[in-house]
């Protein structure tokens, strides 16, 4: 199970969703996010961050590591990337903002549920398959991989 956390950017304009995987880490492992307007200003460190489209997440390393031997997850090296691409701190959805865009999205769709229930599968099918590659086409990385 994982949960769902909003979290607010370092200039506190933007927020994203952050799912963290079957709760092996709290959110005080996202030591600071920032979003494509306050990122401008950030020294970027591959040691503790991972970058998505501007948008920068930094991770207090050595807590992730305490909470993750603590679950038994096996780890060779910790990076960003593991923590990011394994989803135990990551978008909940492809992006920092999918899952509200994604319901307004959506409920057009929705309503021809109750009028035609093979055009709204076949409809929804599209509208997902169409979504995903227009993520990838924009360089999200979590769109990258599936």
């Amino acid at each position: 199970m994982c949960s769902n956390h909003r979290l607010d950017c370092s200039c506190g304009q933007n927020q994203a969703n952050i799912m963290f995987k079957n709760h092996i880490l709290p959110p005080m492992v996202v030591s600071n996010l920032y979003c494509p307007k306050c990122s401008k200003s950030v020294a970027f460190d591959v040691e503790c961050m991972i970058v998505d489209n501007d948008w920068i997440m930094e991770f207090n390393l050595p807590l992730a590591e305490d909470y993750l031997k603590r679950a038994r997850i096996d780890i060779n090296r910790l990076s960003p990337a593991f923590i990011f691409d394994h989803g135990y701190a990551s978008w909940n959805g492809f992006t920092p903002n999918e899952l509200d865009e994604r319901l307004v999205e959506r409920q057009e769709i929705i309503a021809l549920a109750t009028h035609n229930m093979q055009q709204y599968l076949a409809e929804m099918k599209r509208w997902g398959c169409e979504r995903v590659q227009k993520l990838r086409e924009a360089g999200w990385r979590k769109a990258q991989q599936c």
